[in-house]
């Protein structure tokens, strides 16, 4: 008896301790919707992933009306104990049989999350109208005459209906895309996470640039998960302020608490490190209506740790990528789930050295390209591949040039690769686990 009533105590207490962990945002949340004169109800689906740093937290919404459907990649910033940030930009993964193109953007604004009658949690969309979002538009004529209606009822519901989401259950979001959202230059869509930067200094100096407007926006700053800054009137701003950084990752980050008088919010902070400035400005396009802008800063004294190392050159391919044309120069199928790259140069060895960029997400740089070849196993991701490659450099003879071969268990297949400082060169692959080819 005295067994039995210990472990009921036992049980009883670690199930507390378990719902007392229970990270109250991750987890699935639903809702179905339907309008007066509307035969189809709306329904949503945000599935949201385990944090990084418990504030960044990537997320899928699913929204579903008549024949619609469309599947959408975004971020989450937690603002408070009970509020997230939703992202300005929404990347459409999937959406059938028309694209809402840039109209995801009306859901903008945040989640406040409550508990309900019966201990049931809600999450509640709270829009911030803005008069322009620094971006086009689809034309409602741009559409066929079948779907022009269901176009203006979702960007309607996206933009006024009550949004109310029940959670259904508490587990996360996994996909390989989770850790994408969380990296500028991996992500598929600018989700308000700007370049990482890296500082060998302790100390951080952050000052708000001068605002002619005046139309009372108001702005929040948080550092490493508090508030330094809340509801500031941006016509009223705080002088010059130091920060300390922490040894490792320090998130800053500004959020727009409203839009003013006149929509969007316009507060520009800048943030000078001891070799670099760069500012947190909701002025410039990409960010004209946006909730909140992240910055992450690496401080590390010493020797800087090896996966920063792989992050900061990983920033630094993608960026020459991004200055450069891309020439595709074949899409293939495959049937393994890993493949190997055989890289050499088969005519003079000349010095090239190239750079590959895989799925935004992989990095290997400075290859040199040699007479003897070399390998590279890559892990592909079911439904299709990118493979980019770009010249470092152009060696003693122009072009850059290097013979490259996919293997694929006994199947192989050969290419030229021509790069130079304006052009790369990049191959789709297509890995579909239940296809016989």
């Amino acid at each position: 008896m005295k067994l039995a009533a210990f472990l009921f105590l036992f049980c009883t207490l670690l199930q507390r301790n378990l719902h007392a962990q229970e990270n109250p945002f991750t987890g699935t949340w639903q809702m179905n919707f339907t309008q007066d004169g509307d035969d189809s109800s709306f329904s949503v689906e945000l599935q949201i992933a385990e944090p990084e740093y418990k504030t960044l937290y990537p997320a899928l919404l699913k929204l579903q009306h008549g024949n619609f459907k469309g599947t959408y990649q975004l971020l989450l910033v937690q603002q408070s104990a009970g509020q997230l940030a939703i992202s300005r930009n929404k990347y459409a993964a999937e959406e059938t049989p028309f694209s809402l193109g840039n109209w995801t953007v009306v859901l903008n604004g945040s989640f406040t999350r409550q508990t309900g009658a019966g201990g049931i949690a809600t999450l509640i969309a709270n829009r911030i109208f803005s008069k322009r979002y620094g971006m086009a538009m689809p034309a409602l004529m741009g559409y066929s005459e079948p779907d022009r209606n269901n176009v203006m009822r979702l960007t309607d519901f996206l933009r006024f209906a009550p949004m109310e989401l029940k959670k259904i259950n508490a587990l996360p979001w996994r996909s390989a895309s989770t850790r994408r959202l969380l990296h500028s230059h991996q992500s598929p869509a600018y989700m308000g996470v700007i370049d990482s930067f890296y500082t060998n200094n302790s100390k951080a100096i952050i000052r708000f640039l001068e605002n002619n407007k005046q139309d009372n926006d108001s702005i929040s700053l948080f550092y490493n998960g508090k508030t330094i800054i809340e509801k500031m009137n941006i016509n009223f701003p705080v002088g010059k302020r130091e920060l300390v950084l922490d040894t490792g990752l320090n998130l800053l980050i500004l959020f727009a608490d409203n839009y003013g008088s006149v929509p969007p919010n316009t507060a520009k902070l800048e943030v000078t490190l001891a070799d670099k400035r760069f500012a947190l400005d909701f002025t410039t396009p990409e960010n004209i209506s946006a909730t909140f802008i992240v910055a992450k800063i690496f401080y590390y004294p010493a020797k800087l740790p090896k996966e920063i190392k792989e992050l900061l050159t990983g920033k630094d391919i993608a960026d020459k990528i991004g200055q450069r044309k891309t020439i595709l120069i074949d899409s293939i199928k495959v049937e393994a789930s890993e493949i190997t790259l055989a890289l050499w140069d088969d005519a003079v060895d000349d010095g090239d050295s190239i750079s590959l960029q895989i799925n935004n997400e992989i990095y290997f740089s400075g290859i040199a390209v040699k007479k003897k070849p070399q390998f590279f196993k890559v892990k592909l991701f079911p439904g299709q591949n990118n493979i980019t490659f770009m010249a470092d450099n152009l060696g003693s003879i122009s072009p850059n040039t290097a013979v490259l071969e996919i293997i694929d268990g006994k199947r192989r297949k050969s290419y030229m690769i021509n790069t130079n400082l304006g052009q790369n060169n990049a191959i789709k692959i297509l890995y579909d686990p239940g296809a016989q080819y």
